[in-house]
């Protein structure tokens, strides 16, 4: 080895010490960057062969961004279905905050307070004050299934402005990875740096694939992914494609356009966008459906019966006013009755006002006494409420699960790409040192060198 070559590999020391400090200060500035992964130096020795010498130092042959894609596959396909579960799990949150039970301000009160006023009027058919209550609380009966219904509807429609707002994510997001796509592909073409372009996929793949519970599929040319749902290509390479969402009498519709006016139905959607079809198609109606089906029946058996007796003043009639289509929206009291009070038929016997019989049957029918095998209404009620918490039960049982699991899986990413700032510290305080010992490696050769030119051939003169 030449003596000047000692100063090519200290050098080639000093570059590759250098150059690693750089990434590791890099991995330190980032440590909190979401979506950040670790880099690191990868080395390796110059191989220079002569007759004694095989090695002519180190250097840095590229910088490996530490991932595992499989570990990113399995924690994006569980996230989806975490997110999923928590979109159900606020729904049913709100549905029981919806239901108050139990509360004063629910519909088992409201039901109470109705049934109460028809057994006080049973009682004391020709009381005034009796048939004002039983007005009132079938007024409040009435508005408390309307206030209830305008909440879910409330609901359905916050859960469609939600999916819209996350469709338009969707599209955004697959047109930023298509740029992103073609940014790596020419930065690795052009040998330059892609470990921080490709986190910024990785960040954007991450909240696509929890949108919508797509698969990622990385290329054979290493550089571009393909991202999928339900076999509908969103992006692919250079290419994207958008998805629109349609609301119908019968449900949510997801649409992917291949084309301006061309597009096709995609029979299912997962992550938080399949959540909010779930929870606007299934639990929201199904919840309003048992609501309104309960009502429906107070409406219909009260309406039977009061028709069947006789009022104060005027002819026989029902009870309460519907349209026979939207019962929560368009039932009332009749007008008659709010004008009159004794248009009430509380007597099962003409002409007899002091009659309270038909009054008595109502009261009965409402707590379920009458002998029919028909619930009470509470009863109904009751059910209604026990389904629902059955379905919230599931969703915060599942979600739990998803939520533990996405937590290991994540920690377990963390550990590959996550950056330890203990660790780096560490790195960079052996870097130096290696810095100082190949600084030290040129200065001991040049004082070689110096020894050899100036002062051999001293001694003796």
């Amino acid at each position: 080895m030449s003596t000047f070559s000692i100063f090519e590999i200290g050098r080639s020391a000093l570059l590759t010490a250098k150059r690693t400090m750089d990434i590791t200060s890099h991995n330190v500035a980032n440590a909190s960057t979401p979506g950040y992964s670790r880099q690191e130096a990868v080395l390796e020795p110059i191989i220079q062969r002569q007759a004694t010498v095989s090695g002519a130092g180190v250097r840095v042959v590229d910088v490996r961004r530490l991932r595992d894609q499989f570990v990113d596959s399995v924690l994006r396909s569980e996230a989806a279905k975490k997110s999923a579960f928590e979109v159900g799990k606020d729904v049913m949150e709100y549905l029981q905050v919806v239901a108050s039970e139990p509360s004063d301000s629910s519909i088992r009160s409201s039901l109470d307070s109705f049934w109460s006023a028809w057994h006080d009027l049973s009682v004391d058919a020709g009381s005034a004050s009796a048939r004002a209550q039983v007005m009132e609380r079938g007024r409040s009966l009435v508005d408390m299934f309307k206030h209830v219904g305008g909440q879910i509807d409330a609901l359905s429609l916050d859960l469609e402005s939600s999916l819209d707002a996350s469709v338009r994510r969707v599209n955004l997001v697959s047109e930023r990875l298509v740029g992103l796509n073609v940014e790596i592909a020419r930065a690795i073409a052009r040998q330059e740096p892609a470990s921080d372009l490709l986190d910024q996929r990785d960040v954007l793949l991450d909240e696509l694939t929890e949108l919508t519970g797509a698969t990622v599929s990385h290329l054979s040319d290493g550089n571009s992914v393909r991202v999928s749902v339900d076999g509908f290509p969103l992006v692919d390479r250079d290419q994207r494609y958008d998805i629109e969402v349609r609301y119908h009498p019968g449900g949510t519709e997801f649409r992917w356009v291949s084309a301006p006016g061309e597009y096709t139905v995609m029979p299912s959607v997962g992550g938080k966008i399949g959540g909010y079809k779930e929870a606007r198609d299934a639990m929201v109606q199904d919840f309003k459906s048992e609501v309104e089906s309960l009502f429906k029946a107070v409406v219909d058996d009260i309406n039977a019966i009061h028709a069947s007796g006789y009022p104060i003043s005027g002819a026989p009639g029902d009870f309460f006013i519907p349209d026979g289509v939207d019962y929560l929206n368009s039932a009332q009291v009749a007008p008659w009755i709010v004008a009159d009070h004794r248009a009430i038929c509380a007597s099962g016997v003409s002409g007899d006002p002091l009659d309270g019989s038909i009054a008595l049957a109502i009261a009965d029918r409402i707590e379920g006494a009458d002998g029919s095998v028909a619930p009470s209404y509470n009863d109904m009620w009751a059910a209604v409420i026990g389904r629902l918490g059955a379905v919230g039960q599931k969703v915060d049982s599942g979600f739990g699960v998803q939520e533990i699991l996405v937590k290991e899986l994540q920690n377990r990413k963390d550990s590959i790409s996550g950056v330890s700032i203990d660790e780096e510290v560490a790195t960079l305080v052996r870097q130096q040192h290696a810095f100082s010992a190949a600084s030290r490696l040129i200065t001991t050769a040049d004082e070689m060198i110096d020894t050899i030119i100036n002062r051999m051939g001293i001694a003796g003169r």
